[in-house]
């Protein structure tokens, strides 16, 4: 009975963490560019029920002993691609992430794509952070302010600022499925010793953004199962409750 209980606690606490991850992929449905978490089961050990206090009718039987989550992982497919006709909304169509440059002069890196110019002018995202262009090496940076004329960014990344190429969007993509960690609000940051490289052949669209890539039908179904699932693994610690309840209940006769 210990190990029905304890798979069916393990089960619960599983559960209750796929719920967890579900509920947050659901909150960020609508939120630009984010990419979904994924989260799978692993098994406990095994234990053998060869043992003289178990009976039993075969040789070298083995039973589980629970279960636990996986470690979520991110789902990098691509999100729809929405038009909002705002000249700062600029969306990746295919592989790669913006850089942008956090207050402390740190890089991130995001998907999303939904800039706006500051007071000095430069693209921003909602917390402020500078969205990293190669500027031309003629242009002053110090003096420019992309408020000053008519912004314009073409497929292939390139800025211009009343029709003169001022510089270049370069996207970035990990060497490795595993070297971003997420710091919040959509944006991630390089594992220690980890690179990144450039994209060849970028592809991006002015006046669009590309939103999540939640599938609302999937993350539903997803999470009925899950709360079904902890429900039935609730009902097997109350049938070993009342289990121990009879037995008690014997033994003070």
């Amino acid at each position: 009975m210990y190990n029905i209980m304890n798979n069916s606690i393990t089960g619960m606490s599983a559960n209750q963490g796929k719920i967890d991850i579900i509920s947050n992929n659901i909150a960020n449905a609508q939120t630009v560019g984010y990419k979904k978490l994924d989260v799978g089961f692993l098994d406990l050990y095994t234990d053998t029920l060869s043992r003289q206090s178990y009976p039993h009718n075969g040789d070298n039987l083995i039973t589980g002993t629970g279960v636990k989550i996986s470690n979520p992982t991110r789902n990098l497919t691509q999100g729809a691609l929405k038009e909002t006709g705002i000249s700062t909304d600029i969306a990746i169509d295919g592989e790669g992430y913006f850089r942008v440059i956090a207050k402390d002069g740190s890089y991130k890196y995001t998907r999303n794509g939904e800039f706006n110019l500051d007071l000095s002018g430069k693209l921003v995202d909602s917390n402020g952070n500078i969205l990293d262009i190669d500027y031309n090496d003629t242009i002053n940076t110090a003096n420019l302010n992309l408020s000053n004329g008519s912004l314009t960014i073409n497929t292939n990344g390139q800025v211009f600022l009343d029709n003169q190429n001022i510089g270049n969007i370069t996207l970035y993509m990990p060497q490795g499925d595993h070297d971003f960690i997420s710091v919040g609000d959509n944006l991630f940051s390089l594992n220690e010793g980890a690179q990144v490289y450039t994209v060849d052949n970028p592809k991006v669209y002015q006046g669009y953004v590309e939103m999540s890539n939640i599938s609302m039908q999937v993350e539903m179904t997803d999470l009925i199962m899950a709360q079904r699932a902890f429900q039935i693994n609730s009902r097997g610690v109350k049938a070993i409750d009342e289990m121990w309840g009879m037995i008690n209940n014997l033994k003070g006769r």
